[in-house]
């Protein structure tokens, strides 16, 4: 057995140093990346819309955006035509019709029903983006599931909606709500510390706690984030602190953790949502999926380690006495959970 190994050592020796080199692990990331990038070009619906699940994904994205308009009191007339002329095009797919029992594609025809009726009780006519034969059409598709009743909103108060912060896990989870109505009133600096060491148990790979949050104060600063990230347009007036959560990339040491600091940088995430409404914090998530053209213009506003990578933005604040969320409809667990 001596003999063969001495025998094989010149030929095993040079594959071991191989793939624990610099140029082997190269290869291995540009493979890895090639397989990231086929799947999402496959699936994602940045490249395809034909199947349920990214019909029902691009709906969700129409309808949450007409929730998010929704919440202002006094609504333009025919706000969100685009995303209007969207849904119609999806609430009048065959598939889609058919599958109206799932949670996510009924409620999208309930928003816009309640966007038609909004615009009618106003004395609004936008026939022209939606009309009444279309409306008609739509509470047909809900049948029995159609209810006047319904709401893309929920009003609150504040000491309602902080009620829960100290009781039993089940009701606190279900009462954390984005907020995006604040006071202009500026978080305490000891309690937004609070919120963040609480926030630090968020479990990590290997304990590693790569993650990272920075505080914005700077109203200038802060409009010009807001600006870039795009999708807190109409709410930025009353956002006086704003929070940026990173996760580093030096934590991290195989190819197979390529895209480990999403995952640990979502667990943190939230833990610090939870955190911020435990310790009655109004705050909303603002989405940074963004390129690196988006990147270089933050870039030029403040200064991140570039081997950091933004997860979250969000805008934090007192709340107001009244303010109003949107309904975001949860799945129920028929829809999401299968046991294999």
């Amino acid at each position: 057995m001596e003999k063969l190994k001495q025998i094989l050592r010149p030929i095993y020796l040079p594959l071991i140093n191989y793939k624990a080199s610099k140029l082997y692990k190269q290869y291995s990331l540009i493979k890895n990346f090639i397989v990231d990038y086929k799947l999402y070009k496959n699936y994602s619906i940045v490249f395809s819309k034909q199947d349920l699940l990214n019909k029902e994904a691009d709906l969700i994205l129409n309808y949450h955006s007409i929730e998010k308009g929704m919440l202002f009191k006094d609504t333009k007339k025919g706000f969100a035509t685009n995303r209007i002329k969207n849904l119609h095009k999806l609430l009048n797919d065959p598939e889609i019709i058919k599958n109206i029992n799932r949670s996510q594609i009924k409620v999208g025809y309930q928003v816009i029903c309640k966007y038609y009726e909004m615009h009618k009780n106003e004395g609004y006519n936008i026939e022209h983006i939606f009309s009444q034969k279309q409306y008609e059409k739509y509470k047909s598709v809900l049948k029995t599931e159609y209810s006047d009743d319904f709401n893309g909103v929920i009003n609150w108060d504040k000491e309602k909606f902080y009620e829960f912060t100290s009781q039993d896990f089940f009701k606190f989870a279900y009462s954390r709500k984005s907020v995006r109505e604040f006071t202009g009133e500026l978080i305490q600096i000891d309690l937004i510390q609070k919120a963040i060491t609480l926030a630090n148990t968020a479990p990590s790979v290997c304990n590693r706690q790569a993650s990272n949050v920075y505080l914005i104060e700077d109203k200038k600063k802060i409009d010009e984030i807001l600006n870039i990230q795009g999708g807190f347009t109409g709410y930025t007036k009353n956002v006086n602190q704003l929070l940026i959560l990173t996760n580093d990339r030096k934590f991290y040491y195989t190819v197979g953790e390529r895209n480990q600091f999403y995952i640990d940088g979502g667990i943190y995430l939230m833990n610090l949502l939870y955190a911020l409404h435990y310790y009655k914090i109004g705050n909303c998530p603002a989405n940074w999926g963004k390129k690196i053209d988006e990147e270089k213009k933050l870039d030029k506003v403040i200064s991140i380690p570039e081997s950091e990578k933004i997860i979250c933005l969000i805008p934090i604040g007192e709340l107001k006495d009244k303010f109003r969320t949107t309904l975001s409809k949860r799945r129920p667990i028929t829809e999401n959970f299968q046991k294999l």
